[in-house]
């Protein structure tokens, strides 16, 4: 790990987690590629909270130059967080007034708990409908309002509404391993029979969530996902680490642990927790359904900071099933998208 890498993870757990790092001293050539690198991961404005944070340090030495290009990215998306939490706000109103039962999921609900909520860079607003008749309804009324909308599966319509990128889901999360997706589908069954929800606010408006502990489960299930198809995703991992830090003392742990062993998950979840603790600061005891594996956090800096998707390969090992299912499913997009 280079010194732009290692002063990149101090940051950022500066910035989102709020604790003093030592910042080693950089020129100014590698704070601009620091900057650049944030940039690439939709990380700047939380790593300039950890850089505000750290800046009494005597080698925290940043030009004017980088400093007015950090502060300039850090003002537009809080900008950017003011608009989209009126509009978020309406729309969750409109949906609730036609009595259609909106769950807003992540990372909107993630965001919240940030220090800086709007220096999470949030591209889409995922609500969750959980009865059939309520989701089609508000499927059509996207459709007649909204623009652009297309409907990947039966299960997900996409549409823009004012410029936001929106997306209706009649299941919260599924899986390509199908006996995985009927276990995962009937967990959330009995977990939703028990009135597994909360509620947050944003904008003034109170909106129905996901309980912490089902909450977890899925930030967890979309690194999985995301990791197969693309990479390992930085933001989903610290969003991961805000969720352990707000509401670990929300969380039923054994719960969760039990969750993850029906899903045959346990290795994947190991190698998770690795990252948490090698990268981002957590201390083993704070992961303990994860139980850490023994091994150097470094290998996985190409992963977490390469520019664009690369091979699932990699993450075959931990949990074969779903890896090839994965695979098989993609071939299967792929080939439904050829022209004849």
């Amino acid at each position: 790990m280079n010194i732009i890498e290692r002063n990149f993870f101090r940051l950022l757990r500066a910035g989102v987690y709020q604790q003093q790092e030592d910042i080693e001293p950089m020129s100014a050539w590698k704070w601009q590629q620091e900057f650049l690198l944030a940039q690439r991961q939709g990380l700047a404005p939380l790593l300039f909270d950890g850089v505000q944070l750290c800046n009494d340090q005597f080698f925290m030495r940043l030009t004017d130059e980088i400093t007015s290009q950090w502060l300039t990215a850090t003002t537009n998306a809080e900008l950017r967080y003011q608009q989209a939490c009126k509009n978020v706000a309406e729309l969750l109103a409109i949906l609730s007034q036609q009595q259609l039962r909106p769950i807003l999921l992540e990372p909107w609900t993630t965001a919240i708990l940030y220090p800086q909520p709007a220096h999470r860079h949030i591209p889409t607003i995922r609500i969750f409908f959980p009865y059939q008749t309520q989701g089609k309804k508000a499927d059509e009324w996207a459709v007649a309002n909204g623009s652009n909308a297309t409907s990947a599966c039966k299960q997900l319509l996409r549409y823009q509404w004012r410029g936001m990128n929106v997306e209706h889901r009649h299941n919260i999360q599924h899986l390509n391993n199908k006996l995985n997706n009927y276990t995962l589908q009937k967990l959330i069954e009995d977990e939703w029979l028990e009135g597994g929800t909360s509620h947050v606010f944003i904008g003034g408006q109170r909106m129905e969530t996901l309980a912490p502990t089902m909450a977890l489960l899925i930030a967890l299930l979309n690194i999985i996902r995301t990791s197969l198809s693309e990479g390992l995703n930085l933001r989903q991992l610290v969003d991961l680490g805000i969720l352990l830090r707000k509401q670990g003392q929300l969380v039923d742990f054994v719960k969760l642990q039990g969750w993850i062993e029906r899903l045959r998950f346990t290795r994947i979840t190991q190698h998770i927790g690795l990252i948490l603790t090698g990268l981002l600061g957590f201390s083993p005891d704070e992961v303990p359904f994860m139980k850490p594996e023994a091994a150097n956090a470094d290998r996985l800096i190409g992963d977490l900071l390469k520019e664009g998707p690369h091979s699932n390969a990699r993450f075959i090992r931990y949990c074969p099933g779903e890896s090839l299912s994965s695979v098989a499913a993609s071939i299967t997009h792929s080939l439904g998208s050829v022209e004849e």
